[in-house]
């Protein structure tokens, strides 16, 4: 036999890769518009707060602001359970925040459902629930389709 074919027939007879049983990377990048809010204030209603997410910031379009646009810096984890997320809001002129100001949350992608929650003041939160009496505040919102 050659050393070619028997190269080959090593290469055929041999397992194939296993497939991780690990979804692929939820995909953070786009547009994502609020569908809910839980947690300690009143906010605008559902579908009118529109998030961008580029890489480490996210810009943030409320009808309320007159077209302004609120930047924050941000950073995510997606490797650890539940995934964290970071967000800065002095760093990329948002509003509220010192440059050492981070605010800690987790963040969870389902398909095209994301839920952050994270709390104003205090440690980052364990679980998917706002609570108006410890300021911590769950979002729901859901990617925005391009259009064909």
């Amino acid at each position: 036999m050659t050393p070619l074919v028997l190269g080959l027939a090593l290469a055929l007879g041999a397992p194939a890769p296993k497939k991780s049983d690990e979804p692929p990377p939820a995909k953070l990048e786009g547009d994502w518009v609020v569908e809910a809010f839980e947690g300690p204030k009143d906010e605008a209603p559902p579908g009118t707060i529109t998030f961008h997410l580029t890489e480490g910031k996210i810009s943030i379009t409320e009808p309320d602001r007159k077209g302004k646009q609120e930047e924050v810096d941000y950073s995510v984890d997606l490797t650890k359970k539940p995934a964290t997320l970071d967000i800065k809001p002095g760093r990329a002129g948002g509003q509220g925040g010192g440059p050492d100001k981070v605010v800690q949350g987790i963040i969870e992608i389902k398909g095209d459902t994301m839920r952050m929650c994270f709390a104003r003041d205090g440690d980052r939160p364990t679980e998917f629930k706002g609570d108006r009496d410890k300021g911590v505040m769950l979002i729901t919102l859901k990617r925005v389709k391009p259009e064909k």
